[in-house]
């Protein structure tokens, strides 16, 4: 048997999963789907961005980040350092550094909007899960190309019974 393609495979290993946690009671599975959507974002921003001959580091990223999701500089910025960061290094948005420069409390909600960051005092991240989780979904989907054009961390392939 061959192995699924790698845009058959992104269907059924993220995109089925992520719109299925949504129907966890109590909005359950919003952390899971945010955090895994914070990695497959990256993943994608990489791709896009080496597609283009561009840089991948920090700064380009948190660039395209304001691009994909219609953001200014602050909101990306608080995004990346507040949940990015934290979601992906300890499960939980960050909220101490040893900068000097205080993060932004954050909160996640089914009545935010997708993306926001309200300035404060004190300023407030605000998140919502499923339409985040969303945007990454639909920029995969318009660009399934990239799903396996990491060479760094190539896309898996399963043989056997599918």
């Amino acid at each position: 048997m061959s192995s699924p393609s790698p845009n058959d495979s992104f269907d059924r290993w993220y995109k089925a999963p992520l719109q299925h946690l949504e129907s966890l009671p109590n909005g359950d599975g919003a952390f899971v789907a945010l955090a895994v959507s914070c990695f497959l974002y990256e993943r994608y921003c990489v791709a896009y961005l080496k597609s283009k001959k561009a840089k991948a580091n920090d700064a380009a990223k948190r660039a395209q980040l304001e691009a994909d999701f219609s953001v200014d500089t602050d909101t990306a910025n608080a995004f990346w350092d507040v949940i990015r960061n934290g979601f992906l290094h300890q499960g939980m948005g960050l909220q101490k550094t040893n900068k000097s420069d205080p993060l932004p409390t954050w909160s996640v909600s089914q009545s935010f909007p997708r993306l926001q960051l309200d300035k404060g005092p004190p300023p407030k991240l605000k998140i919502q899960p499923w339409l985040f989780r969303d945007r990454v979904i639909e920029l995969w989907d318009a660009r399934p190309d990239l799903i396996d054009a990491n060479t760094s961390f190539p896309w898996a392939t399963i043989y056997g019974p599918t």
